[in-house]
């Protein structure tokens, strides 16, 4: 049996007693941000064909499987077999409308799941909500008010490991002036370490948002340069996060297999 992966803490807190949707909604979230391995059909590879998925029928549906670490992978299939490496969220984008199910992590895993089919629409239609940086402009940034655990959680862990490319960040409510219309519009404002960053950053963050936030998205996003007098405000005013180091700097990536020819997805 692997180690336990956050995946695995996910779904378990996802599922205890006392858990509700803040909790299942963590869980896309880290589903989302988590790189998995998607089984496909070894026939699919010949002759320049488009891999494509390789499926089961599953407690009465197709079902396509996918794993958190390539030994989850290679022990549940026994001798190996063709994979694609990509996001959750492009799995999410692939799966999006086919009424297919996905098997998570089958096997002894602790998250070892099926996600129905409604449950990958639902994943997809919370990515699509629309956010982008905001310009803060005028607004007067404020101590934030009625922050749910959830999402202060959410983005701890978030951020915990992008620590090579954000410096720090620090959530804010934000005065009557901006915001979407929000009783209590916040706005998180970034710093970077690295600017040609901010488009992975942002769509990193934005996922949490997009979980976190319900019917729109729970805050929307600033990036700062260090000196800028909006992030001065905010180091007085707002909820602060760390981020550490990680082993490696994120890097964007397509939002589904195949998308840029540049950056094709990997396979085995």
């Amino acid at each position: 049996m692997t180690a336990e992966t956050p995946l695995d803490r996910a779904w378990e807190t996802a599922n205890t007693e006392l858990a509700g949707d803040a909790e299942m909604a963590r869980f896309y979230d880290i589903f989302a941000a988590t790189e998995l391995f998607l089984l496909i059909d070894p026939d699919t590879l010949a002759d320049g064909k488009t891999p494509k998925p390789l499926t089961f029928p599953v407690e009465g549906g197709e079902t396509a499987l996918v794993f958190d670490t390539e030994a989850r992978l290679a022990t549940f299939m026994e001798d190996g077999a063709a994979h694609l490496t990509m996001s959750g969220r492009a799995v999410i984008s692939m799966f999006k409308g086919t009424d297919a199910q996905l098997g998570l992590n089958l096997g002894d895993a602790p998250s070892a799941t099926i996600l129905p089919a409604q449950a990958i629409d639902w994943a997809a239609e919370a990515l699509s909500q629309p956010i982008e940086t905001t310009e803060i402009g005028d607004a007067v940034l404020t101590v934030p008010r009625a922050v749910m655990p959830d999402l202060l959680q959410a983005l701890d862990g978030k951020l915990a490991s992008m620590g090579a490319v954000v410096s720090e960040a620090w959530l804010c409510g934000l005065g009557a002036s901006a915001g979407r219309g929000k009783s209590q519009p916040m706005v998180l404002c970034v710093c970077l370490h690295e600017r040609q960053a901010e488009q992975s950053v942002v769509s990193a963050l934005a996922e949490t948002a997009r979980f976190t936030g319900g019917d729109a998205p729970a805050y929307d996003i600033a990036v700062l340069p260090a000196d800028d007098a909006k992030m001065e405000a905010a180091r007085k005013v707002g909820l602060g996060f760390e981020p550490q180091n990680p082993e490696a700097v994120m890097h964007a990536e397509p939002v589904a297999p195949g998308m840029d020819p540049d950056k094709p997805p990997k396979l085995r």
